[in-house]
């Protein structure tokens, strides 16, 4: 059975996430069973587990082993059965900071800023931790394509590292947006044909938009 490397990159990026302000944990009021995945890419469904960095209102859904485990039976990552073994915590705490760290590297994409070095290298090490405990097989359609376990925690943090290095490979799209709702900040690939969408979920964020609009016209 293949043995993971230990590879100690969450110290560094620890200290980089809190110097720029993106790590971000707060209570959440929506639960995890209650997520919506409306990112359209599972890196992005992951990143979207927490709301816009550093509002004294944004939730975050992963604060327990528990919720981490849930995110990827409910996304398909995980089976049934996963075990949480005695170092379930610190795959929590490391789960997070991949997220935060993919949430910088996004945040500059959208915005058509430079990628930080230090996130891409720090993303990086990630992926090349995550090949590592993956198989390359062969699927019933011939193609060749990475496998996790799915009864591993940390393959949650795997399966996302990687597509979300796959995401950011390609060239700059204006399909790749932000949320702009209060608070919000949830990433999405917009698959509409016009390319208009704006909102995450129009019933949530562009509701409480077209609402807000209304309370300023009457106060008028």
């Amino acid at each position: 059975m293949y043995q993971q490397k230990k590879v100690h990159w969450w110290k560094p990026i620890r200290s980089w996430l809190q110097q720029t302000g993106f790590c971000w944990y707060t209570l959440s009021v929506q639960s995890i069973r209650e997520l919506p995945f409306v990112g359209g890419h599972v890196a992005l469904d992951f990143v979207n587990t927490a709301e816009e960095r550093g509002h004294p209102e944004a939730d975050d859904v992963l604060l327990t082993p528990q919720d981490l485990r849930l995110w990827g039976q409910r996304h398909g990552v995980l089976g049934r059965s996963v075990p949480l073994h005695p170092d379930a915590e610190t795959e929590l705490q490391r789960a997070r900071e991949a997220r935060d760290l993919m949430y910088a590297l996004l945040y500059a994409r959208v915005h058509q800023r430079p990628l930080p070095a230090i996130a891409v290298r720090s993303l990086g090490e990630l992926a090349a931790d995550a090949y590592r405990a993956a198989d390359l097989q062969l699927d019933p359609d011939g193609a060749t394509r990475w496998h996790w376990s799915t009864a591993r925690l940390e393959t949650v943090r795997h399966v996302a590292v990687t597509a979300g290095v796959e995401l950011l490979a390609g060239r700059p799209s204006t399909r790749l947006k932000q949320c702009p709702g209060d608070h919000c900040g949830w990433f999405f690939l917009d698959a509409t044909k016009r390319g208009n969408r704006r909102w995450c979920q129009m019933r949530e964020c562009g509701q409480e938009a077209k609402d807000r609009r209304r309370r300023e016209q009457r106060r008028r």
